[in-house]
């Protein structure tokens, strides 16, 4: 079980990774698939970049202080609500391009995906550790 835990963590981390690259990556993906559009690809990756930066980065953080700060034999309620905070800063990333009206469905469903994905590994997570009490 303590293994798995710990793949979940790394998991999360790397969804994380992804938030906070996808932006930087995904200007030079919309300037190959879109060609001419009204607003410039770095127009529309910019509405999201620094939110996707910060709150990846946030993800990343909360992911790493748990995954080599958690002892099998002790759960802390600062552990715990790293989990929570990780599914509310997921429960954003999915939710943002609505939020914000972003009208590019490939950034849309990379959004909505990771960050419910994000969200729902969290989840188990919380769910695993009530389970070993």
């Amino acid at each position: 079980m303590k293994n798995g835990m710990k793949a979940i963590h790394w998991i999360i981390f790397a969804l994380a990774f992804w938030i906070i690259l996808a932006p930087f990556v995904g200007d030079d993906i919309l300037r190959v698939m879109l060609g001419n559009i009204a607003a410039t690809p770095e127009e529309v990756v910019g509405m999201l970049r620094w939110d996707d930066f910060f709150i990846g980065l946030a993800i990343s953080v909360l992911g790493l202080i748990v995954v080599t700060l958690e002892q099998p034999t002790l759960k802390t309620a600062g552990l715990r609500a790293m989990h929570w905070m990780q599914i509310g800063l997921g429960a954003w990333i999915a939710a943002a391009p609505f939020a914000l009206a972003f009208t590019y469905e490939e950034f849309t469903w990379s959004h909505f995906v990771t960050g419910f994905f994000v969200a729902i590994f969290a989840l188990v997570q919380i769910n695993l550790e009530q389970a070993k009490h």
